[in-house]
């Protein structure tokens, strides 16, 4: 949260200004977009400034908006207003997503697909039905094995994550590491423990790599340029 000291708009603008910095550096191989969040804590009226603020910075390095925060706490079908506005002015889309028991209600999951995000992170406690429905879409999915073994989201370890069930849905994955500071494991050891517990090879470990790609926030040209990166590696 910004402090008491400085507005929503100029710690987005701080943020920004950083991120333009890195973009712009000299041999710089990495381009870093903003998400903004929507906190479960929040009211309508804070959420909507979030989409607004999404909308106004998105010349500037803006790519989405995403529902995020304690899973245990809000009614997220306070935020239909917010998401209706962010698909106006298409705005990609991310949520939290069954992380927890208490957030995987068949009401919960089904309000938060009537959002139409682009992507959903965790997939924990998703029900049949529901999971279904995710294969269906073809939805983006954001997978996070450490976080999710050492903050004990699951039951088990590494291998029993369920990357295991999602791998041969079709749905676009990603890996995360969801909090590379917290849990202390980079994306490229997220990669390394993928291979090592669902023994993938090279050309597996390539494919899951590339199959985010269309899902990411970011422009075609981002985009192509990723996909001529990791076609040629």
């Amino acid at each position: 949260m910004p402090s008491a000291g400085l507005s929503k708009e100029g710690y987005v603008e701080t943020v920004l200004k950083c991120i333009a910095d890195s973009n712009n550096a000299p041999n710089s191989s990495m381009t870093t977009g903003l998400i903004l969040s929507i906190d479960r804590r929040n009211d309508v009226d804070t959420a909507i400034a979030v989409v607004d603020l999404a909308v106004q910075y998105r010349d500037q390095g803006v790519v989405g908006i995403d529902l995020c925060g304690d899973p245990c706490v809000g009614d997220v079908s306070i935020f239909e207003p917010a998401f209706t506005k962010a698909k106006a002015n298409n705005l990609p889309i991310t949520i939290h997503f069954a992380e927890a028991p208490f957030s995987s209600t068949e009401v919960e999951l089904r309000k938060l697909l009537e959002y139409q995000p682009d992507r959903i992170g965790h997939v924990i406690n998703v029900p049949a039905d529901i999971k279904e429905e995710i294969v269906k879409r073809k939805l983006g999915l954001e997978l996070c094995l450490s976080c999710n073994v050492h903050a004990k989201m699951i039951t088990g370890s590494y291998g029993d994550h369920h990357f295991g069930w999602w791998k041969d849905t079709g749905c676009p994955i990603t890996l995360c590491t969801d909090d590379v500071g917290v849990f202390g494991s980079t994306v490229s050891m997220e990669y390394a423990l993928i291979a090592e517990h669902f023994d993938l090879d090279r050309k597996e470990i390539c494919e899951l790599a590339r199959s985010g790609i269309d899902t990411i926030f970011a422009s075609e040209k981002v985009k192509q340029k990723l996909r001529e990166t990791m076609w040629s590696s």
